[in-house]
């Protein structure tokens, strides 16, 4: 099922990655973020199992120069900021979370100059500056509301994506894309467990209200996120263009748009259309330059 050509794996991470905050907006009402992160992790994993078995993947996932890239990977990449975008999510809008999402290139170009002593291009803080006055609107319009506290946590999460990818690029060429999409969520269980106990024992008894729309919620974080949106996203980069790639999945707050208004979760107003505009301009203008920079 995943030997499809990279554009059609691009664009099936692209619908995946815009429906997530859509589909973990419909569920907060009714589970504790960390708790459903877990859950959704625990069937992603056991999506992967048959794959994982008929190549004999636990070789790989578990060898000793392995296994501690893809723990980083999983607890930075999965297990803590996809729980603070869900904590997030019961303050603020999927199409926020979504547009302030675009704020994690600027923690690439300022990681880039901290560890690799990279000075920023004009074009680059540009970009940046266009993605900042994005994200200002919607602060902006947030103002002293819940919402501000809810944009505010997603902001202050988003590193840990870069972190996640610092480890993931030391993973061995040669590991297969279903892979380190498992790696991501079994890798994940560790860290969240740990949340989920802490929660319980400290915080008192964790919120699961039993229910289809959870329960399809939850399936459908698995199955299309986890489990289908990160194996097609790592098959594309491997085998396409990575600027084709990276144009393309920066568009998905466009779709988290239109799904968000489409059930509710959202309204249209001008300073989301003006803040999506501008932090994706700047995101394509900052991605563009560094493609530029890989190709010299």
């Amino acid at each position: 099922m995943f030997n499809i050509s990279p554009v059609f794996a691009i664009w099936i991470a692209w619908f995946a990655t815009a429906a997530n905050l859509v589909i973990s907006k419909a569920a907060v009402p009714y589970v504790t973020s960390a708790l459903f992160i877990l859950l959704a992790c625990v069937v992603a994993s056991l999506c992967f199992l048959p794959y994982i078995l008929r190549t004999d993947g636990w070789k790989i996932l578990f060898d000793k120069k392995v296994w501690p890239q893809c723990l980083a990977m999983g607890t930075f990449g999965t297990a803590l900021p996809m729980t603070i975008f869900m904590i997030a999510l019961n303050y603020t809008t999927p199409v926020n979370g979504a547009i302030l999402n675009q704020f994690e290139i600027i923690y690439s170009i300022i990681l880039s100059a901290i560890i690799l002593k990279e000075r920023p291009t004009l074009r680059q803080i540009g970009g940046s500056l266009l993605i900042l006055f994005g994200v200002g609107l919607l602060l902006w319009q947030a103002g002293t509301t819940v919402q501000l506290k809810g944009d505010l946590l997603i902001i202050g999460c988003l590193w840990m994506f870069q972190v996640s990818h610092i480890f993931a690029k030391k993973l061995p060429a040669q590991m297969p894309p279903q892979l380190i999409s498992a790696a991501r969520a079994i890798f994940a269980i560790p860290a969240l467990l740990i949340l989920v106990a802490y929660l319980a024992i400290f915080q008192g008894p964790l919120q699961f209200e039993s229910n289809l729309t959870l329960w399809s919620m939850l399936i459908l974080c698995a199955v299309v996120n986890y489990f289908l949106g990160n194996t097609y996203w790592y098959q594309a980069i491997r085998h396409m263009d990575l600027s084709k790639a990276t144009a393309i999945i920066l568009s998905y707050p466009v779709m988290t748009f239109i799904l968000s208004v489409l059930l509710g979760q959202d309204k249209i107003t001008l300073y989301k259309v003006f803040g999506m505009i501008l932090a994706i301009g700047g995101a394509y203008i900052v991605t563009g330059m560094l493609k530029q920079g890989e190709q010299k």
